[in-house]
């Protein structure tokens, strides 16, 4: 049976995209960004998937680069996209979190959101 465990956390951005045909977002706007990280595993002898320690260092290295941040200046994000942010925040923490199984990204306000998973 398979088990996933789940670490939320929100924050908060500002960022402009050159690439859509929409031109209001050509401009620089803020969002409220929902971020969910699932973690898959196996419950080991010590009652845990993985010890939310761990978790909680990495989501907190995270949420330090984004929050209150103008994400164009992040240059591996490119384009600051919800799927390029996925993917970004997916690259950041697979290293550390090796049972990373899914990445989801929102924008409750807007109704948006993405997933990224294996």
């Amino acid at each position: 049976m398979n088990k996933l465990i789940c670490k939320s956390f929100t924050f908060e951005a500002a960022h402009n995209l050159t690439t859509t045909t929409n031109d209001k977002n050509k401009n620089i706007h803020g969002h409220s960004f929902h971020v969910k990280i699932y973690i898959k595993g196996e419950v080991k002898k010590n009652g845990m998937i993985v010890d939310f320690f761990i978790l909680d260092k990495t989501v907190k290295k995270l949420k330090d680069k984004l929050d209150h941040s103008y994400l164009n200046d992040i240059k591996e994000i490119k384009t600051p996209t919800l799927e390029n942010i996925g993917s970004w925040i997916w690259k950041q923490i697979k290293p550390t979190l090796k049972n990373l199984y899914k990445v989801d990204v929102a924008r409750k306000t807007c109704g948006e959101s993405f997933s990224i998973f294996k």
